[in-house]
């Protein structure tokens, strides 16, 4: 999206900021903290959100949040922006400036431009050409997919006394060590993917019994929700959990709003939170949690 209002551009997609038509230099945290309250505009962002959403993975204080919103309007004003753009509501957080947000326009943003210059005619012509296309090869290779899958079941290469499959989604597999054994040692398979994308193809072709993610990855603050909100949109329902550093109502509820189904903050918060959804069996090792961590 494009957000614009006075003399001022903010496109979320090349997460570029624009101040009187000049291109200004500005940190990734403050960036999402104005797409934050664009977003949440007419109503404000409590410490709370703020902190979660944009430290999601760090023990900040309130003072981070207080820091980051007087290093925006020094900002704005350092690049001849008079009026405070963020208004603080006392006891509650911070929201959009209204005089401001009255003038709040969104357009869609494009990841090859900017706002500001309109694409002729014929270049939006072949935009439209190429979606058409990428539209139907992807239709003609799902179908084809879906025929391949009827007539030769895939087969994972799974231990024989498998009870149930377990995807993991984080951009760094190695932290979780310790957990994955634990679960395989329960004759949980779990498979790891780095990425929002590996875990959407993986989520298409097979089933799982749950879903782990991390919340930040790769420069993403929030992918660990926007898989979960994919996922929802795609009628999976496939049970969700965050493995994150810290745990808030924020978070709580974030989860509860897009049906995700808990957060855990070390292994012990997991395992209760995992295991109840596998069948046991009897001849599955037994490793005390002292042993896995």
């Amino acid at each position: 999206m494009i957000y614009q209002f006075s003399s001022i551009s903010l496109n979320t997609v090349s997460k570029q900021l624009l101040i009187n038509g000049q291109k200004v230099d500005a940190e990734d945290r403050l960036i999402y903290l104005l797409i934050e309250l664009i977003s949440h505009y007419p109503e404000h962002c409590d410490k709370d959100y703020i902190l979660t959403t944009i430290w999601p993975d760090t023990v900040v204080s309130e003072w981070s949040v207080s820091k980051l919103v007087s290093d925006a309007r020094q900002l704005f004003k350092l690049h001849g922006y008079d009026h405070d753009i963020i208004q603080t509501v006392r006891g509650k957080g911070y929201r959009l400036n209204p005089e401001l947000g009255e003038q709040l326009s969104i357009t869609e943003a494009e990841k090859s431009s900017f706002p500001g210059k309109t694409p002729a005619k014929k270049n939006k012509n072949r935009l439209y050409l190429l979606i058409v296309s990428v539209l139907i090869a992807f239709l003609l290779s799902w179908g084809w997919m879906q025929f391949q899958l009827s007539h030769n079941p895939l087969v994972l290469s799974e231990p024989a006394n498998s009870v149930g499959r377990l995807l993991w989604v984080d951009d760094n597999p190695d932290n979780n060590r310790e957990e994955k054994r634990y679960l395989e040692q329960h004759n949980i398979t779990v498979y790891q993917v780095t990425s929002t994308d590996q875990a959407l193809t993986s989520l298409a072709l097979y089933e799982y019994n749950a879903v782990i993610s991390d919340m930040g990855r790769k420069g993403e603050v929030l992918a660990g929700l926007s898989l979960l909100k994919t996922m929802r949109k795609n009628h999976n329902q496939t049970p969700f959990f965050l493995y994150t550093i810290v745990l808030t109502d924020a978070q709580h509820q974030l989860m509860k709003q897009h049906q995700g189904q808990g957060v855990a903050v070390n292994a012990e918060q997991l395992y209760k939170l995992i295991l109840p959804l596998y069948p046991p069996q009897a001849d599955k090792a037994k490793v005390s949690n002292t042993d896995a961590l």
